[in-house]
């Protein structure tokens, strides 16, 4: 189908597609590997939490402390990676999912301020202002990870909402390149097609040294 064809050629743009280390749904393996299913999964979860509650806000990175505690997150899918990578232990899709949620879920609170340009202000504040702001994405990345682990949502749902995802992310990225446009929704506009085309540039050249 045309629709699997797209969310596989947008998902090769960033993973491997082993399907050994993909989750499926329904027989039908997902477009990126468990992992990067993973990571994908955080990143929605906090960066939907922080657009919905500190877009209005000037806002800054975190305080030392708490950088300090989000990046420990970080740390299992790191230990995961590189354990399996050299064999130290063998690591299964429940694992690279989980240690991949932890780790994308701390990358928005780091991108969000620093996209913002309220975040140069003198009196920006910490983008973390108590538990509530860690730990109401993190219930629901947890919650979204138990519905895909087990499949509770059809097949198309769950790949296609995992590719905008990747498409939204990369937007973001290539925003902060058009901080100068004033006009936020030709700010948009450009940012989502300039992330479009990084990611057909890196599905054709995954391809291309197949």
């Amino acid at each position: 189908m045309l629709l699997h064809e797209l969310l596989d050629f947008f998902g090769r743009a960033i993973c491997h597609q082993l399907e050994e280390r993909s989750l499926q749904i329904s027989g039908e393996t997902l477009s990126v590997c468990a992992r990067d299913t993973g990571i994908y999964i955080g990143i929605f979860s906090s960066l939907t939490y922080l657009h919905f509650t500190k877009r209005k806000s000037k806002i800054t990175i975190p305080t030392i402390k708490v950088s300090f505690f989000l990046l420990l997150l970080m740390v299992p899918m790191m230990v995961d990676g590189l354990g399996s990578y050299l064999h130290f232990f063998e690591s299964d899709n429940i694992k690279r999912l989980v240690s991949g949620t932890s780790f994308g879920f701390v990358l928005p609170y780091f991108l969000y301020p620093l996209l913002s340009l309220k975040s140069l202000e003198n009196d920006s504040k910490p983008v973390v202002k108590g538990i509530r702001d860690l730990i109401v994405p993190m219930i629901l990345s947890v919650f979204i990870s138990v519905v895909v682990y087990w499949g509770m949502v059809p097949y198309y749902v769950i790949n296609s909402f995992i590719i905008v995802t990747i498409i939204i992310w990369f937007s973001m990225f290539a925003s902060g390149l058009f901080q100068w446009v004033h006009s936020l929704r030709l700010r948009r506009i450009i940012s989502t097609f300039i992330g479009l085309c990084l990611l057909i540039f890196l599905s054709n050249l995954h391809l291309w040294l197949l």
